[in-house]
């Protein structure tokens, strides 16, 4: 079982406590770091951005989002070479139990299982003073299960990551 937690350099300090956390609860959990710089995804993550003031832009769609993982984590499936589960979690997660109770939840039937919920933020700024965006579904890719060998995960290919609207 191997989870992924999105890095962001701006939010370092987060991402080594959800690493602590988890790894607290989850001793010899197998950790990736999804982080832009990284070799695992070196050469395959290609997908353009603009930094403005802390605010990111895809170059594709001209779209704003908030932080360098906000795509990348649609690769897990690819960098665990379309097999088993694993899991992704956005940096600012505090883990306060076993993760494997995450993994116990694993239903063979699903490409991807998280948690649906309406989320519609209030505030028009979040982090680093960047626009909040509404859209549906918000957040619920915050934390995926990912059926990594399933047929539907083998079309999310580092091409189609990378030039998908």
């Amino acid at each position: 079982m191997k989870l992924w937690i999105g890095y962001d350099p701006r939010e370092d300090i987060a991402w080594r406590v959800c690493k602590a956390s988890l790894e607290r609860h989850f001793p010899g959990v197998r950790i990736g770091r999804l982080a832009l710089g990284n070799p695992d995804i070196a050469g395959v993550y290609s997908r353009k951005l603009i930094r403005d003031h802390g605010q990111l832009t895809d170059v594709l769609t001209g779209q704003p989002f908030s932080t360098e993982f906000s795509f990348s984590r649609f690769l897990v499936p690819h960098l665990e070479g379309y097999k088993g589960w694993a899991a992704y979690c956005d940096c600012d997660f505090l883990w306060r139990g076993d993760a494997r109770d995450l993994f116990d939840l694993a239903d063979e039937r699903f490409a991807v299982m998280v948690v649906p919920h309406n989320h519609c933020p209030e505030e028009v700024r979040k982090m680093d003073g960047v626009r909040q965006t509404k859209y549906f579904r918000k957040n619920w890719s915050s934390l995926i299960l990912w059926n990594c060998g399933h047929e539907k995960n083998k079309a999310l290919t580092p091409a189609r990551v990378n030039n998908m609207p």
